[in-house]
């Protein structure tokens, strides 16, 4: 029993000492700034979430606009075709891709230290066009009128090309 009551003071003697209430309150007061500190670099952190997702969404917004109105601009040019436009939109969805693979393979050969390669430029076309498409078939028939009055017997053939321009 003698054993029990002088562990017994031991402890209690640790316990209520003047140094272990301080350590406890210093231990106390340093968690409880610990847990302030976080909550605070939380909220900092949701607060940025929603200005990032604000401007993602003003981007998005403002995209869709631009896209809108080049659509409708697009809409409004009366002497292009369908099938021109879908020219169009092909080569340059081509482009686009072709330039963003040249990218991604630039990026990995710097990655991985290799030397990058050159970016092939895109070849151009001559825009086809409703007017462009009209002079050829005014240069032809103009050809056409000429063979006419100069050998007859290609008459026929000649206008059956041109009723196929047509």
């Amino acid at each position: 029993m003698e054993r029990v009551k002088a562990q017994a003071s031991k402890v209690g003697k640790l316990l209520f000492d003047p140094k272990t209430a301080e350590t406890y309150q210093a231990v106390l007061a340093l968690t409880w700034q610990i847990i302030k500190e976080t909550g605070l670099l939380l909220w900092l952190l949701i607060c940025s979430g929603f200005i990032v997702g604000a401007w993602i969404g003003d981007n998005a917004l403002r995209g869709g606009r631009n896209l809108r109105t080049w659509l409708d601009s697009q809409g409004e040019q009366a002497d292009v075709e369908p099938a021109e436009k879908m020219a169009a939109t092909g080569k340059a969805l081509l482009d686009a891709s072709q330039n963003g693979a040249n990218f991604l393979l630039n990026q990995a050969r710097e990655q991985l230290g290799l030397e990058k390669t050159e970016m092939a430029k895109p070849a151009t076309m001559p825009k086809a066009t409703t007017a462009n498409f009209k002079k050829a078939k005014a240069a032809v028939q103009t050809a056409v009128s000429e063979a006419k009055e100069t050998a007859p017997e290609v008459k026929e053939k000649l206008t059956e090309t041109t009723s196929k321009l047509d």
